[in-house]
Order: C-alpha cells, then structure tokens, then sequence
C-alpha cells in the first residue's frame, strides 16, 4: 500500500474523529475489539454469524458499550450505521496470517479475503491495528509521534536555509562568472530534500490527527514557496530549455526521487539533460542562467512570457544589458511588462553597485 492509501485509512481512526474517541476508551477499558468497516453488509453475509443485527446510527458511546461482548462489530464504512454486533468472522482459515493472537489473525484474513478495513485492538497490550487488504499498521501513541514529527520540522528548516544560502550563492557565483553545474545540482539536491523529507511527514501527521494540526502549519510555512524556487532552477539550468508544455513532467520526474537518487549529482544532472558520469564533470561545466528566475518574481509576468524572455536572450547577463524597446520585441511582452522587467534590472543593479 503507497502513503496515500494508508493515510487514508489512517485519517478514519486519528485523534479527533468519533471512530477514534470510541477506540481510545475501549483501550482504556482493556476490553480489546475487532471491528469490520463494510460497504455492503450483503456482500460479506456468508462470511459473518450475526449474533444481534442492530442497523442503528453510529455513536462512539454506542460502539464503546459493544465491544464489551464477545465477537465482532460489524461497521458502515461511512460511519453511519452500526449495523452488528457480537458477529462471528469466519474468514477462510487456509489465508497465511503472520499474526499470533486470535483477534489479529481474524482480521488479517479476513481484510485479505473481502480487501475491506478491519480494526482489532489487543486486550492486552493496549495496541490498534488496521488491516486492510494485504496490509497491516500499528497506530502509534500521540506521545512517540509528537517528538518524531518535531525531529522532522528541525530537519526540514536546517534544508529550507541550506537551500536559501545555495540560491544567494548561484547568484554571487553568476555575477563572478564562476558558476557551475556542480553548485546548482548541490542547491537543487537541498530543494529536493525539503519536499521529500515534508512529504515523508505526512503519514505521521495523518495519525496524529487533530494534534498534528500545529506541526502541519509549520511545515507547510517552512516549504511554501520551494517548489516554485524549485521549477526556476529547472527553467534556468536546464541544458535545453523547457517548453511550457514539458516543465509539468520533467518537474514530477525531479519530484517522485528516492533520498538516494536526488544525492546522485549524476542522477540529477540527467534529469535536467547533461550527459555526464561523475560529480568531477558537474565541476567542469560553466553554467549561466536564463534569466527566468529574475524575470518570473517581477509580480505579474506570466511563466511563458518569462520563457519567451529567457528565449531570446538566452543569459541573465545579456537581460540585464537591455532597453524598454528591446524587451517590447518579445512576444507577450508590451511597453507595461516591459518597463517592470526594465525597472527590476534597474534595482538589480543599483543593488549590485551597492554591494
């Protein structure tokens, strides 16, 4: 099962929802449950004996008080209905199960059977599990998740101003005219590594439910903006322009990376088209921007305006040389765009001559 699918079984039982409230006091009672989520009661009645059919609205209260009695609770998957109680699974018994205790090994079978989610909670080690389909996940105490998720934000945060400091530098490192592949792979690989370790949080934050809510905020904070910062490295530095059409795919390329491809300069550079074979190479390589990235934070300026910019001159340095009538040559550009990009060169070199 992908993070998406298990986060959304996941995001049924976490902290603040009704299903959850009903399993945290029947782990705290250490009466232990196995509860079935169904679509359709009919399509899973050959596998069930009904002790009582209840067919009654869904209520955590309600649900607590079931599990009390031996058997399983069999639940509308929507959460309306509580539609039976003390109901016996009888899953095929030749499934393979890995698991020990009667409760876990029911539900692992019979989640393989149906593909349907099943909830069993240990009596005695105080644990709620969901199977689901050929799948299994241990819910972990809010206590272990909070630390874990704070590790991670500390990690995301020390990236997010490595990555900042990277694209200062490819800007010094430009104006010196000593820029390389190499310094613009080890900014990307930064970038990269933001995304991933955020994206990599979000199961946990899924679990922790209505506690995640704050470490969510702080995260989304500390990457809001990365993947735009991202795609302007991408348009600037590829080793052929990319086309409006393109920039979609090569961006979902760079961004379905393991941890070990994106430390790969090797890896990274063939992504963005230079057929190299070692980092030494990414060294050797003089790189010059194309002026996109300065033109795409004028407020304003479309994406294909600023590629048909980066088009015609081909390097920041020749951008920064040119006039009002000049930049009005450019298809998309007429005398308003072309006086802001003009009045941003003149703060970028009057910045420049500052420094």
């Amino acid at each position: 099962m992908d993070h998406k699918e298990l986060a959304e079984r996941i995001r049924v039982v976490a902290p603040g929802t009704q299903l959850r409230f009903a399993l945290d006091k029947i782990v705290a009672a250490n009466t232990g449950a196995l509860i079935f989520l169904v679509d359709d009661f009919e399509k899973y009645k050959d596998l069930m004996q009904v002790g009582f059919f209840l067919n009654c609205p869904f209520n955590p209260n309600k649900l607590y008080e079931l599990s009390k009695m031996d058997g399983a609770i069999v639940v509308d998957e929507s959460l309306n209905k509580i539609i039976a109680a003390n109901v016996q699974l009888t899953p095929d018994p030749s499934i393979p199960s890995l698991q020990t205790g009667m409760r876990h090994r029911t539900a692992e079978r019979m989640a393989r059977q149906t593909g349907k989610m099943l909830l069993a909670i240990s009596k005695r080690q105080g644990t709620i599990t969901i199977f689901f389909g050929e799948n299994s996940h241990v819910l972990a105490p809010v206590e272990i998740l909070l630390p874990r998720v704070n590790q991670v934000i500390r990690t995301v945060e020390q990236y997010r101003q490595t990555f900042a400091y990277g694209l200062d530098q490819i800007d010094v490192l430009e104006r010196a005219s000593v820029l390389t592949l190499y310094d613009v792979l080890k900014t990307l690989e930064k970038g990269l590594m933001v995304l991933l370790i955020s994206k990599e949080a979000e199961l946990t934050l899924v679990e922790l439910g209505k506690f995640g809510l704050p470490s969510r905020m702080q995260l989304d904070e500390i990457t809001d903006g990365i993947p735009e910062e991202i795609e302007n490295l991408v348009l600037d530095f590829a080793k052929e322009q990319v086309t409006i059409d393109k920039i979609e795919e090569l961006m979902e390329k760079l961004l379905s990376l393991t941890e070990r491809e994106i430390s790969n300069y090797v890896t990274l550079a063939r992504v963005l088209g230079y057929d190299i074979s070692s980092s030494s190479q990414a060294m050797e390589l003089n790189m010059r921007s194309r002026g996109i990235r300065f033109v795409r934070k004028i407020p304003k300026i479309p994406l294909q305006v600023a590629l048909n910019v980066g088009a015609k001159y081909g390097s920041l340095a020749r951008l920064l040389k040119t006039s009002v009538e000049e930049l009005k040559e450019v298809e998309g550009v007429g005398e308003k765009r072309a006086r802001a990009i003009r009045h941003a060169i003149d703060i970028h070199n009057k910045r420049e001559e500052l420094e």
